[in-house]
């Protein structure tokens, strides 16, 4: 199965944000967009795991202790660069609770035999992956809407999902939910 942990969001903010998406799709050429009910903010990815490693996954998180936290969900961006566009994201906002959690996830999953993150945690939520012959003048004038705030939610728990790749796209499955302390 394949895993990652992360933070799902809120109704409303999925919403504001499908509707962006919507109103790109038909101008970015050869995007594959993301589903929708899959926005989330990957905290860490596990990657192909063995079923039976999964309960030894699940304890692990719930040793996790972490506050609830703000999170502001806003602004458009590209990874790798503008000029070399692969991914369009939207940006995260908050304060040192979500690079907590994410540094505790990281270090759990370590204790559980994972290769530590090599990378800084640059928190986002992928709308479309872009193909090379993307229309990157569409994709500045994605990047300069300038009411690309989608709002504010609370990080109330984060989950350990399964994602599964179809012909429509990667379709995700909520294993399992650990709670954030109020």
């Amino acid at each position: 199965m394949r895993l990652f942990v992360a933070i799902e969001i809120e109704s409303d903010i999925r919403d504001r944000m499908e509707a962006f998406m919507q109103q790109w799709k038909t101008k970015i050429s050869n995007a594959r967009w993301v589903r929708p009910q899959g926005l989330h903010i990957t905290l860490k990815f596990l990657g192909n795991v063995k079923d039976e490693r999964r309960a030894g996954i699940e304890q692990a998180l719930r040793q996790i202790h972490a506050p609830r936290f703000q999170i502001s969900v806003q602004g458009i961006g590209v990874f790798p660069n503008p000029k070399s566009p692969r991914v369009l994201w939207v940006g995260i906002r908050a304060d040192d609770g979500l690079a907590s959690l994410a540094a505790q996830v990281d270090q759990q999953m370590v204790c559980n035999g994972f290769e530590p993150e090599k990378r800084a945690f640059s928190p986002h939520v992928t709308l479309a992956r872009l193909k090379e012959r993307s229309g990157k003048s569409e994709i500045e004038k994605a990047l300069s809407v300038p009411e690309s705030n989608f709002g504010t939610m609370t990080a109330r728990a984060f989950h350990l999902y399964e994602s599964n790749v179809s012909p429509q796209g990667s379709i995700y499955k909520q294993l399992n939910t650990f709670e954030l302390i109020s």
